[in-house]
C-alpha cells in the first residue's frame, strides 16, 4: 500500500505504543474477505468459509471469488461486508435480550451494509428506515435493500435535520458516520492520499451537527449506536464524551470474550486490524434516560394514497395473501406494497421529508395488468403461485447480461427468472423469445462473456464499509 501520511503514522504510533509494529505489518497483509448472508434467504452457507465471531449470519472466505458472476449476489442472498462492521450484530442481539424495538433508523444509510444487518437481526415486523443524504448513494441503496427483500424498510433521502419533527419516535438509531476513513487505508489505499488532519477537524464538526440532529429523535429507553470506520479519539470516543456531556444518556457495555480482540476504549470499542481480522471500525452505544411512552398518533399522510379497489386486487394477486401489505401510490402511479404496521410512520416521514420509497415497489398499472418492478422479483413477499422460469448458472448469467433467451415452449407470459430457487428479475414468455426485463443500469457489462476470461477482472461491488 502506499505510504501513510506522515501526520497520521506519528499520533497512530503514540495511540498504539509497542503495538505500532504489528499494525503496521498488518496493514501491509492482504485484506480479509467476508459476507454477511440474507437470513431469509439462505438456510445454509452458499460457500465455504470460516465464521465471523460477533454475527452468527457471516463469514470469511479464503479468497475473493468473483461476486459479480454469482448469480446468488444479485438475488441478493448475502451481502460482502467489511467484518468490523458487522459486530452492530451482536450488539443488536445482546440489546434485544432486554428490551424491544418496533422501530429503527439507519441515519447515513448507503450503500445498505448496517442496514441489511438490522433487518437480519431485528424483528421481521420491526419498521426500519434507511436514509442517504448524497443523490447517487441513495440510489445505490435502494438496489442493495431492494436485494435483502423485505417490505419491513422504509428509504429517505434527507439531510439529518428533516428529520427534527419526528421526536422521541425510534427506539433504535444508528449513526454510521461520515468519518475520515482511517480504517479504510489498508482496503482503499487510496484514501491515504485524500488523508490530511484538516479533514479530521472537518469529519469531526460534521459528525457533531449530525449528531446534535438525531439525539432527538431517540425514545425515553431509546438506544443510540454511533460508529465510524477510523481510529482517532476526537471522532471517536470524543464525539461519546461531548453527548455524555450534554446529559440524558449513558453508555452501555459488553462482556466481549477476550480472543475476539476488540479493544474497550473506555466509552466504545475499537478494532485494530492487527487484533481482529477485519479493517478499523470503532463502535459506541449510548442508552436514552427514561422510560418508553405511547407514541400512536394520527397524521394524514402526504404524496401516497391508497389505491382504487381494482388497482389493490391486481396488485395484491401478485403478493403473498398472509404478508399484511396495504398497496399505496404515488401521483405518478408508481404502486408500493408497506405493512399495515409501517402505515403511522410512514405518514410522518411524508410530511416531513423531501422523498421516500416505502416498503417493496411493486410496478405500474397499464392498463388493467401490472408492469411488475424488478424489485417485485426479490421480495420475500411474492404470491407463492407466481410463475417460474428456473434457470442454471450459465442462463442466469446470461440473463444478468441482458443476453437473447431461448424460447420456453409452453410457458407465457410474465415469469419469475430464477436461479437456485430465487429471483433474480423478470421475463415475459412469448411463442418465440423471452423478454429479458433485467434493467439496463444493473446488466452485467462484459463485452466477452466467459467464466474462465472474466473471473479476475469483474468490478468490486462491495461495501466499502
Amino acid at each position: 500500500m502506499p505510504a501513510l501520511p506522515a501526520a497520521f503514522e506519528a499520533r497512530m504510533q503514540d495511540q498504539l505504543g509497542p503495538d505500532w509494529a504489528a499494525f503496521a505489518e498488518a496493514l501491509n497483509s492482504p485484506a480479509p474477505v467476508s459476507i454477511n448472508y440474507n437470513r431469509a434467504k439462505t438456510e445454509a452457507p452458499i460457500y465455504e468459509g470460516s465464521p465471523v465471531l460477533w454475527n452468527r449470519t457471516a463469514q470469511y472466505l479464503p479468497e475473493r471469488p468473483s461476486f459479480t458472476l454469482d448469480p446468488h449476489f444479485h438475488a441478493g442472498r448475502y451481502y460482502v461486508q467489511e467484518a468490523g462492521s458487522m459486530f452492530l450484530a451482536y450488539v443488536v442481539e445482546q440489546l434485544r435480550q432486554t428490551q424491544d424495538f418496533s422501530t429503527a433508523l439507519d441515519l447515513c444509510g448507503a450503500p445498505g451494509g448496517k442496514t441489511t444487518v438490522l433487518l437480519n437481526a431485528l424483528p421481521d415486523d420491526c419498521i426500519v428506515v434507511a436514509n442517504e443524504v448524497i443523490k447517487g448513494r441513495y440510489a445505490i441503496l435502494r438496489e442493495n435493500l431492494a436485494k435483502w427483500g423485505r417490505a419491513n424498510v422504509i428509504a429517505t433521502h434527507a439531510d439529518s435535520e428533516r428529520f427534527s419533527p419526528l421526536t422521541r419516535r425510534f427506539d433504535l438509531v444508528v449513526v454510521d458516520a461520515p468519518c475520515s476513513g482511517e480504517g479504510l487505508f489498508r482496503k482503499t489505499p487510496d484514501a491515504t492520499k485524500e488523508w490530511n488532519p484538516e479533514n479530521v477537524v472537518i469529519c469531526e464538526s460534521r459528525q457533531q451537527n449530525i449528531l446534535d440532529h438525531t439525539m432527538p429523535l431517540i425514545a425515553p429507553g431509546g438506544i443510540l449506536i454511533y460508529s465510524t470506520c477510523t481510529y482517532n479519539k476526537g471522532e471517536n470516543d470524543d464525539q461519546v464524551a461531548r453527548i455524555l456531556e450534554k446529559g440524558g444518556f449513558e453508555t452501555v457495555s459488553f462482556d466481549l470474550p477476550e480472543d475476539w480482540g476488540i479493544m474497550p476504549t473506555g466509552l466504545g470499542y475499537q478494532f485494530y486490524p492487527h487484533r481482529t481480522r477485519s479493517e478499523g471500525f470503532y463502535l459506541a452505544v449510548l442508552r436514552k434516560e427514561g422510560k418508553a411512552t405511547n407514541r400512536s398518533s394520527k397524521t394524514p399522510m402526504r404524496y401516497f394514497t391508497k389505491v382504487p379497489k381494482a388497482t389493490e386486487q391486481a396488485a395484491l394477486s401478485w403478493l403473498d395473501p398472509e404478508a399484511q401489505l396495504s398497496i399505496l401510490t404515488t401521483p405518478k402511479g408508481q404502486l408500493y406494497a408497506v405493512p399495515d404496521g409501517a402505515l403511522p410512520l410512514l405518514s410522518i416521514l411524508s410530511q416531513s421529508l423531501p422523498r421516500l420509497d416505502p416498503g417493496t415497489p411493486v410496478g405500474l398499472m397499464k392498463g388493467k395488468h401490472l408492469i411488475p418492478d424488478h424489485a417485485l422479483s426479490l421480495s420475500l413477499h411474492l404470491h407463492p403461485d407466481t410463475p417460474v422460469a428456473d434457470l442454471d448458472k450459465d442462463t442466469a448469467l446470461d440473463y444478468l447480461r441482458k443476453a437473447a433467451l431461448p424460447a420456453r415452449p409452453g410457458q407465457k407470459g410474465w415469469h419469475l427468472m430464477r436461479y437456485d430457487g430465487w429471483g433474480i428479475g423478470w421475463g415475459k414468455m412469448l411463442p418465440n423469445r423471452v423478454n429479458n426485463y433485467f434493467p439496463n443500469h444493473l446488466k452485467i457489462k462484459l463485452q466477452s462473456f466467459t467464466t474462465r476470461t472474466v473471473e479476475n477482472s469483474a468490478p468490486d461491488l462491495s461495501d466499502k464499509k
